[in-house]
């Protein structure tokens, strides 16, 4: 049964939710309670103590290193048992109904430590509250993503999908970023001190988070598009069984070394601007909004793209893309041409892959979940997407783990990365893409579009 296009957008909403949830605890964090503010004021009381224990760690620090190992493994856990669910509700439904609340209330609570000033009850209550978010984190969005391949019953339906979650992801993290705006105005209008309007636009953007969530399960029954048995495999079962689909492993493998480039590049964008084509800081800003803005344009004809020429044609073309913009990069500032304009053309370079990368993955990776459904007359959904969800995330940490070792080539220090390193980190991500774009040959999309056509 085909999902009608205002389900669609109803389904959407909960991405929506998610992302503007997680901005606040997920983005914000370090910001209220080590920076001391956001955009740049410096108001916010300080609440956990900031000092170095044992000469390298701060509690801020180790609450943000457990949320980054539950972040890391929630995922495959909740997949796990979304499949194994047994939920009048349904099984992935019923996670995102019981979950929903739980992550937009702890949205909130993360910035209501109980004391005034440093305090270790303060925290050990931010750090139950972040435990407590970031569970709930999972428990909703490994289920949601595996019912795009529920929902979606063709693969230009679950890519419609995939397209507009993109879609409300970008209007979402464009509404975060406006959170130091609607804070000011409510200190100046309402009299309120900085912690106490930043405090209430959060509960704001919870309490609409906390809609968007809840819509989706409550208002499309899952029980009409996927009527397949609960898996009853173990946790460790469940993967394996999962990771011997072969062209869902050339595809990890894929996707992995693009998100080691994709971060890289992202990570070291301002140094590109600012050392190798020698702009000024602000320029880095308009730079990132041209890229966000180009990258949304194109979410939606590089779906109709992918209707004519497939999802694996597409993909081979943003690593390309992607290993022009790199070569270009490489040599940003030695090339007879405006330094702003050498940035415009690396913009644009760098903001067609990324809406490739946007779009396509999830519709892939449900893609295969229905395949190997098709061939074996169970819905793994949850399994498939936890495991992907983790090399993502893989992806992004081996990134922050080398790309410090590497700009520290040729740098004089105070934290200024040497031009050589950031040279050498554009070579290595070209490297990346490469070996990325050579795995992408193991995923054979014709035979799975071939079962596709058998099957309907």
């Amino acid at each position: 049964m085909n999902l009608s296009f205002g389900k669609k957008c109803v389904y959407a909403l909960g991405q929506f939710g998610l992302v503007l949830c997680a901005f606040g605890a997920g983005k914000l964090f370090v910001s209220f309670f080590v920076n001391g503010g956001i955009s740049g004021s410096h108001d916010f009381p300080s609440y956990i103590d900031s000092r170095f224990y044992f000469g390298f760690f701060t509690v801020v620090g180790f609450i943000i290193a457990l949320n980054r190992l539950i972040d890391f493994l929630g995922g495959l856990v909740s997949g796990w048992l979304s499949d194994r669910s047994r939920m009048k509700k349904g099984r992935r439904t019923g996670f995102m109904i019981a979950s929903a609340l739980p992550l937009a209330v702890f949205s909130v609570l993360v910035f209501f430590p109980p004391v005034t000033g440093e305090s270790p009850a303060n925290a050990f209550f931010v750090a139950v509250c972040t435990v407590c978010f970031f569970s709930a984190l999972a428990l909703y969005t490994t289920p949601y993503l595996a019912l795009l391949s529920e929902f979606g019953s063709t693969p230009r339906q679950r890519m419609q999908l995939s397209t507009l979650t993109a879609s409300a992801s970008a209007l979402a993290y464009l509404l975060g970023n406006r959170i130091s705006f609607f804070a000011d105005h409510f200190a100046a209008d309402l009299s309120l001190s900085p912690v106490e309007s930043f405090r209430l636009v959060i509960a704001l953007f919870a309490l609409v988070s906390g809609v968007c969530l809840a819509i989706p399960p409550l208002f499309i029954d899952e029980r009409r598009y996927s009527q397949t048995d609960p898996v009853t495999d173990g946790f460790s079962d469940s993967l394996s069984i999962v990771l011997k689909d072969t062209y869902f492993r050339s595809y990890l493998v894929s996707d992995l070394m693009y998100r080691i480039a994709a971060a890289f590049i992202m990570t070291g964008f301002s140094f590109y601007v600012t050392l190798l084509l020698g702009q000024k800081p602000d320029t880095v800003a308009l730079y990132l909004l041209i890229i966000f803005f180009v990258n949304i344009a194109l979410y939606f004809p590089v779906s109709i793209i992918v209707g004519h020429l497939g999802k694996k044609k597409v993909l081979f073309a943003a690593f390309l893309m992607l290993m022009l913009f790199m070569a270009f990069s490489a040599f940003a500032g030695n090339y007879p041409l405006d330094p702003f304009a050498q940035g415009l053309i690396l913009c644009i370079l760098a903001a067609m892959p990324l809406a490739v990368f946007t779009v396509v993955p999830n519709a892939l990776v449900a893609d295969l979940t229905v395949a190997s459904e098709r061939k074996t007359g169970i819905q793994r959904g949850g399994a498939y997407f936890g495991i992907f969800s983790l090399v993502v995330k893989a992806g992004e940490l081996v990134s922050v783990l080398l790309f410090p070792l590497i700009v520290a080539i040729g740098s004089s220090g105070a934290g200024v990365p040497g031009r050589a390193g950031l040279r050498l980190t554009l070579v290595l991500a070209a490297i990346f893409s490469l070996v990325g774009f050579i795995s992408l040959f193991g995923y054979r999309e014709k035979e799975i579009a071939s079962l596709f056509e058998r099957e309907e």
